[in-house]
């Protein structure tokens, strides 16, 4: 198997605490009449209805716990991958797998994302490149190597010229490996590992990126051969084994639902793990509007749910508009619809009853 290297290095190279409880005057319960003959216990609900709205308080505490631990976590576990990060719509996007040392966009620079040695960009709005000096910087603060950092080729220039003008004012060097990689070509992140990038559609340049894990498996032909036998085969210079690629995980970045229905992205849809966007969830953005801004509704994606081979799907950039419910209820959609897990990213996203 051939792989296409195109290396190049720049020359100029919580949980959110609860609001406090606004402070309320203290309670008074007037005193019953003298001449009454209500007493206190006469006024209390009784029946049905007041089961019923025992039942419903005790129903809602429990949403409040489940949505208050989706809050608290960091990250998912997929198929053998930890994922974690923050993605909300508009604001950031930063989705890092350490297994892979490895972050998808670096949005504001979370400083989980620091300590991975690759960075795959998918585009150039700031809510996705806004912290990438940060994260070098950082990096050479801390004596860590110098990043390896994967762009589309049309923005290669720009961000060098990035780079210069944060040179220039902070006097720092900066370094790093910046690689423009285009769709199709496939780069060698170590000996069983290879990325290449796929088509997307955002209003701007974009493209995701697929990684896969690699493997030597022994040529039909040969199988019947003795160990010895093939030893001498090999030692002889014949190439005895077939290289085999397997689609781990695919990140999308922003893009339409457009990816999804390309014949040349069917990697993205088999890989192990699928992480796309999902902006908009319900009938209050319509599909139109999602697709005029470049992105993805949830509609449209459990209308193409018949290509989706992933075993784990993890959804990501919803608008800041919904809450954990809103999110878990659109899980619970798409869920019923494949037989991948899905799973939302929903780290800076709080419960309607906070």
């Amino acid at each position: 198997m051939q792989i296409s290297l195109p290396f190049s290095t720049s020359k100029v190279p919580y949980l959110s605490p609860l609001p406090n409880p606004t402070p309320q005057p203290p309670l008074t319960i007037p005193k019953p009449h003298p001449k009454s003959s209500i007493t206190a216990h006469s006024s209390r609900p009784k029946g049905p209805g007041y089961l019923s709205l025992i039942g419903r308080a005790i129903e809602e505490e429990e949403e409040y716990r489940k949505a208050r631990a989706e809050v608290a976590r960091n990250g998912v576990d997929l198929e053998g991958y930890s994922i974690e990060g923050i993605s909300i719509g508009g604001h950031e996007t930063c989705v890092i797998i350490p297994e892979l040392k490895s972050a998808f966009d670096i949005g504001r620079c979370p400083s989980r994302a620091i300590q991975q040695n690759f960075l795959f960009i998918t585009h150039a709005h700031l809510d996705h490149i806004g912290g990438l000096p940060m994260y070098v910087a950082t990096r050479g603060l801390y004596n860590l190597k110098p990043p390896t950092i994967f762009v589309p080729p049309c923005i290669k220039e720009d961000v060098e010229k990035l780079f210069d003008i944060h040179r220039a004012l902070s006097q720092v060097e900066l370094k790093l490996d910046l690689v423009a990689l285009d769709v199709g070509e496939t780069y060698e992140m170590r000996n069983n590992l290879v990325v290449r990038p796929f088509k997307t559609h955002h209003v701007i340049p974009s493209q995701g990126y697929v990684i896969y894990s690699v493997r030597k498996k022994l040529k039909k032909q040969y199988i019947h051969l003795k160990g010895k036998q093939i030893e001498k085969l090999k030692n002889s210079g014949i190439e005895i084994t077939d290289t085999i690629l397997s689609p781990e995980v695919a990140f999308t970045g922003d893009t339409r639902s457009d990816f999804m229905l390309e014949p040349r992205n069917a990697d993205a849809l088999r890989a192990k793990v699928l992480i796309t966007e999902a902006t908009f969830l319900d009938d209050g953005i319509s599909i139109d509007h999602a697709r005029e801004h470049g992105h993805t509704h949830l509609f449209e994606i459990i209308e193409n749910a018949q290509w989706i081979r992933n075993k784990a799907v993890l959804l990501t950039h919803f608008s800041s508009r919904y809450h954990i419910e809103d999110i878990r209820k659109a899980v619970s959609k798409l869920q019923s619809k494949v037989s991948a897990r899905v799973v939302p990213l929903m780290e800076g996203f709080k419960s309607m009853y906070a």
